[in-house]
């Protein structure tokens, strides 16, 4: 291989892994939807649940160990959490690791929120995402009010919840 076709492969590379991890874009939206009825399995034991039954308001958090703005995104979770899990609830879904990684990761993280796991990735195919992080906001109603995608800040996320706590 040429060293032009390795700069030019290696560039390829890197687009579809921003594409994936919070630099990319979707075109799909489901504001003014209720969450999708797909399984989703707790981190804690052996129990399972559907998106459409958690009870708004919620943030979901849709994550994966090796997406980078994941990791940079978590403490700002946590610290909304803490101020505001008394209103509102917090769901990080995991996407496609075992459950020791992804606890290992949570760990590291201090992530203290409910946290789910979705290891054949149908929550993503539900949702009509491919990036990651992915968040949603649903109303107390559980219709979605934010889908943000990329990595959230303390700032956008109390707004996001603000306004879902306004309708």
């Amino acid at each position: 291989m040429t060293r032009g076709r390795r700069i030019v492969g290696g560039i390829a590379v890197a687009g579809l892994l921003l594409g994936a991890c919070g630099g990319g874009g979707d075109s799909t939206g489901q504001i003014g939807e209720p969450m999708p009825d797909v399984t989703i399995h707790a981190m804690t034991d052996d129990s399972t649940t559907s998106l459409a039954d958690i009870d708004g308001p919620a943030v979901i958090n849709l994550w994966a160990t090796w997406c980078a703005p994941c990791r940079a995104e978590i403490p700002a979770f946590e610290e909304v959490h803490r101020a505001r899990g008394d209103v509102v609830r917090f769901v990080g879904v995991n996407i496609g690791d075992g459950a020791e990684a992804a606890r290992t990761f949570l760990d590291e993280t201090g992530a203290s929120y409910d946290q789910y796991l979705d290891p054949d990735g149908y929550v993503v195919t539900d949702l009509g995402t491919t990036n990651m992080p992915v968040t949603f906001v649903i109303d107390a109603e559980g219709t979605i009010t934010t889908r943000h995608l990329g990595a959230m800040t303390v700032a956008n996320l109390n707004e996001a919840i603000d306004e879902a706590l306004a309708d």
